[in-house]
């Protein structure tokens, strides 16, 4: 018999009109997630969806109460969902993901042995297949933007902006002021290793969307990403504090 992970795990997804994953994406999780893990939870916030998400949401968790769903009357943004989401769980470790799974559920088993030596664990993308030319570019520039403003904290990494598995423990002292979609992750990280925490990164494989739409990379949420970018830095510049949020 296999021998299951005694540590709990808090899945956290955002998700905003995505009415054809949710039963796919949450049927696999708890699948995965039941094989591998005594305890686990999967904390789904509806990011204010207009379609049938949230009850396909309430229907499942009538049938598995290990699904947590969260709804924000409005729709708030990537970022503002996954740090609410974040905010109520309740396990040891908190692992955000994407409604599409770019990290595969079946490979959170051996990554949260591994995030058991640390207090994050960064997972940095083997490739980026599936992304068109422009986002692309956007990842390519925020990420070498990061190597400039912050050389110390990016140092050793090179992957901010996929996911990473963090001790609920600790969250709270990495709380970020970022809630855009493009910053409030590597924020996190940033604070952690300023904080002297203990952590490591992980090469895992990414899985792009293979039906509809994502929703990253737009005009807005760029401009949103760099506010925050460079309100950071101007904070690690002047308040010995980094503006650590309470």
């Amino acid at each position: 018999m296999k021998t299951k992970i005694t540590s709990g795990i808090s899945l956290v997804i955002p998700v905003y009109n995505e009415q054809d994953l949710v039963v796919p994406c949450l049927s696999r999780c708890v699948s995965s997630l039941s094989q591998d893990f005594e305890t686990f939870e999967i904390i789904v916030v509806d990011d204010g969806s207009t379609d049938k998400t949230a009850e396909i949401l309430e229907s499942m968790a009538l049938t598995e109460n290990r699904i947590r769903p969260l709804k924000n009357l409005i729709n708030l943004n990537f970022g503002c969902s996954v740090l609410r989401g974040m905010a109520a769980a309740t396990l040891e470790y908190v692992v955000p993901n994407a409604i599409d799974l770019p990290l595969a559920p079946e490979s959170l088993a051996p990554l949260v042995e591994q995030a058991e030596k640390c207090d994050i664990l960064v997972l940095e993308r083997t490739s980026y297949s599936g992304y068109v030319p422009w986002r692309i570019l956007t990842s390519w520039t925020n990420r070498r933007l990061l190597k400039i403003l912050f050389a110390h904290e990016t140092k050793g990494t090179s992957d901010f902006n996929f996911t990473q598995i963090y001790r609920r423990s600790v969250l709270r002292k990495i709380w970020p002021l970022a809630k855009s979609p493009a910053f409030w992750n590597p924020e996190m990280i940033f604070r952690g290793r300023r904080l002297g925490l203990r952590i490591e990164s992980r090469a895992v494989e990414y899985y792009p969307r293979k039906s509809g739409k994502g929703s990253f990379g737009k005009p807005h949420d760029i401009m949103w990403a760099l506010y925050d970018m460079f309100r950071f830095r101007l904070l690690t510049i002047f308040r010995n504090s980094y503006g650590r949020a309470g």
